[in-house]
């Protein structure tokens, strides 16, 4: 029998991060590793980001990343919404990005904010669904927003 899905905080490393990433950058549009350095994103993430892990045994299987510190009133910032092309569809991201929201929540944070490729409809539905609503859109990019102790149906 295979071990069931497990879900945690800040347990991975950067090399776990980085091989996550590499695994899935065809996801990203535009990919990710056209845009940063991946090893070098994976150890910021490792060092400095709050992390929500899935995790199938020893395998990084989901991620969720964020910067809640949050401090003078600035938002907090998702860096990173991935799931493993073969875990997609099963709600681990919808779960990651909820213990996420759950997480600002506790930690007073005013806003969270994320950017998303205008063309992501995929990921544009799931943050839709998390309460997430547009703020800006920079050539290919939206910016999001979303009071993390507001339920998902509220408007700003």
């Amino acid at each position: 029998m295979s071990p069931a899905i497990r879900y945690a905080r800040n347990l991975s490393s950067a090399a776990q991060i980085a091989g996550h990433l590499q695994e899935c950058d065809p996801m990203f549009q535009p990919p990710l590793s056209s845009r940063v350095d991946l090893p070098a994103y994976a150890a910021k993430l490792g060092r400095q980001a709050v992390r929500f892990e899935a995790w199938r045994g020893d395998l990084l299987i989901g991620l969720v990343a964020a910067y809640c510190d949050g401090q003078d009133g600035k938002p907090g910032f998702i860096s990173n919404v991935s799931v493993l092309p073969a875990w997609a569809g099963q709600g681990i991201a919808s779960r990651l990005l909820a213990d996420c929201l759950a997480y600002a929540a506790g930690a007073g944070l005013a806003r969270l904010e994320l950017e998303v490729g205008r063309d992501n409809h995929a990921a544009l539905a799931l943050y839709r669904k998390h309460g997430f609503h547009p703020r800006q859109q920079a050539g290919d990019s939206i910016l999001m927003s979303r009071h993390p102790g507001n339920g998902a149906h509220n408007e700003q």
